[in-house]
């Protein structure tokens, strides 16, 4: 079959449909997209609200929790503990399917009745987690989104395998007492550092790897005591470290303001893509025959992935999963789960699923919500046998084609279409697809979706932040005690709190790397530290090299796809012209 051309649905905009993925979707028994790729992404992460927490009791023990459901929402909550528990059953919420009525208006009936776990963690988990949603096999984790296998983390987003004693960083794994990091492996003891691998005792570095005691530097390769991208002696290096006040928060302030024009006016690689072959996207390793995917680690024939990490194979459409095959249109999932189809938070060793939500170690079950445990041959959570779950099935995906659903918007949704927005239980702004692709609320409304106003927090502040002493040499152990006013003062941009506290083993890492005390609540630095991070969208570019000694007369004429928008200000190369520059 041939690769064809075809308008989204949704957008309205041509997207193609190549002659290998009609034989992924045939393989998988479902028909092409009426989406294009980005369109599915953003009603894929419109299902998935990972930082706006809210206070309400739990329906089972009563017990107050914090969940990512408002209490505005009217199915019931169970805290984690009661979730994972064995005092209830999925199957008891089962239902007989009207074929005088449409799919996803029964799927959604069902998803009502069932309970909700509070926040998304596993059984797994050592402790003190209760203020961190997507938090799985971790310990002593606070404030925190999407972590993984690691301890002593807050105010931080994915943090992936392995890391110990980190704070306020977004997409990092195998790190130890870091401080600030944005897209970085294997560091310690560092701050400020983006893009960059393997450095230790560092601060304010961009596309470096394997540095120890560097500064304000970019584009390094197996260097130490280089100061502003020049080599210093040790003791010249410490010297000018001391006089840049780093301990302080003017002094750091300087500093990441030299620190944004070193990065804008550094060469950019248009993508950061190591031991691959044949990969188109962004922080890829260790994979191949992958296609627009974005963080992937150990991935094969896989396309249009955002973070997949540890042997992703023939996987399209697809987020947030790990160790998994055979994969469409499904998002939140790990640990050897298969054939997962049109669905989403489904983990633990499912396998065979189309159309459910929160299953757990599950297989050959429809249109099911909240099955726990090793159920099979389940349809809208009612238990069948083997025979009669294979004769009803196909009967119901014949109905679904029939009986079309269409949403506020007027967009159709036979089978093979993800869940409609409509379905997700949070808001769009509630969501990371107000992240990834900002609407206004008019804008919201407009295409049917659910907004929520902003809860206008005020606190009663003992102190301004801008009255915290400027060098933390000189912070006492009473900070601690106060509630500290954030400059933002609620701005709804940012989910400003408004005002924050500083924890004592929070405030002895300051201490410790020699940080002073931030000025900014927890939100209002997640929104500045995002700045740095790409939407997960995709362009053609040129290089933007014009060097001749880099075996071009002019300008280089070589293309590649990148996540750099052309207007974006930085400056964009190649793989040949950078490896000629940095290396």
């Amino acid at each position: 079959m041939n690769s064809e051309t075809r308008a989204c649905q949704n957008c309205k905009e041509d997207f193609t449909i190549e002659a290998d993925d009609f034989n992924f979707y045939a393989k998988l028994k479902v028909p092409p997209p009426t989406w294009c790729s980005h369109c599915r992404f953003i009603r894929k992460i419109s299902f998935i609200n990972e930082r706006a927490l809210y206070k309400r009791k739990c329906d089972w023990c009563q017990e107050n929790t914090f969940s990512t459901y408002h209490s505005e929402n009217k199915f019931p909550v169970y805290c984690v503990k009661c979730h994972i528990g064995d005092s209830w059953d999925a199957r008891d919420y089962g239902r007989d399917y009207d074929f005088s009525r449409n799919f996803f208006e029964q799927f959604l009936e069902l998803k009502k009745a069932v309970p909700h776990r509070a926040l998304e963690q596993n059984e797994r988990n050592s402790g003190n987690c209760e203020y961190a949603n997507f938090c799985f096999s971790s310990k002593d984790v606070y404030l925190a989104f999407n972590t993984t296998s690691s301890e002593n983390i807050k105010y931080t987003r994915y943090a992936f395998h392995h890391n110990k004693d980190c704070m306020d960083s977004l997409l990092f794994k195998e790190c130890e007492k870091c401080y600030e990091l944005v897209q970085c492996w294997e560091s310690y003891g560092s701050s400020f550092l983006v893009e960059s691998d393997q450095c230790v005792d560092s601060r304010f570095l961009f596309d470096c790897s394997n540095c120890v005691n560097c500064f304000m530097s970019s584009n390094l390769r197996n260097k130490s005591y280089v100061f502003r991208n020049r080599q210093l002696a040790r003791e010249e290096y410490l010297r000018e470290i001391e006089k840049m006040s780093l301990g302080t928060c003017s002094g750091q302030q300087r500093s990441k303001e030299e620190f944004k024009k070193l990065v804008q006016n550094s060469i950019h690689k248009f993508a950061q893509i190591k031991n691959c072959v044949n990969a188109v996207g962004d922080f890829i390793e260790n994979s191949k025959d992958v296609y627009r995917c974005f963080g992937m680690l150990d991935g094969e024939n896989c396309k249009n992935v955002f973070l997949g990490v540890g042997t992703i194979k023939d996987c399209q459409d697809v987020i947030f999963v790990g160790k998994m095959e055979n994969l469409y249109e499904f998002a939140l999932g790990g640990r050897q789960g298969s054939n997962l189809v049109l669905s989403i938070n489904c983990g633990g060793g499912c396998h065979n699923m189309f159309y459910c939500d929160s299953c757990r170690g599950s297989s050959d079950c429809f249109g099911c919500y909240g099955i726990l445990s090793k159920k099979q041959y389940c349809i809208l959570n009612k238990q069948y046998t083997k025979e009669e779950y294979e004769k009803l099935v196909p009967k119901i995906i014949a109905q679904m084609n029939k009986n079309v659903y269409k949403d506020k918007a007027g967009r159709s949704y036979p089978f093979g279409e993800f869940f409609p927005t409509e379905l997700s239980p949070f808001a769009y702004n509630e969501t990371i697809a107000y992240e990834e692709e900002p609407l206004s609320k008019d804008e919201i409304l407009k295409q049917g979706y659910a907004w929520r106003e902003p809860e206008i927090k005020k606190y009663a502040s003992t102190i301004k932040s801008n009255d915290l002493p400027d060098d933390i040499k000189e912070v006492r152990d009473s900070v601690c005690d106060e509630v500290i006013e954030c400059p933002n003062l609620g701005d709804t941009k940012t989910q400003c709190a408004s005002a924050y506290r500083i924890l004592p083993d929070e405030l002895a890492f300051y201490r410790q790397m020699n940080l002073p005390i931030p000025r900014y609540c927890p939100n209002c630095r997640y929104h500045e530290r995002l700045v740095w991070k790409n939407p997960f969208r995709f362009y053609e570019r040129e290089c933007m090299c014009e060097l001749k000694n880099h075996n071009h007369k002019e300008k280089c004429q070589n293309k590649f796809e990148t996540m750099y928008a052309p207007t974006r200000p930085e400056i964009i190369y190649c793989k040949e012209c950078y490896q000629k520059e940095v290396y």
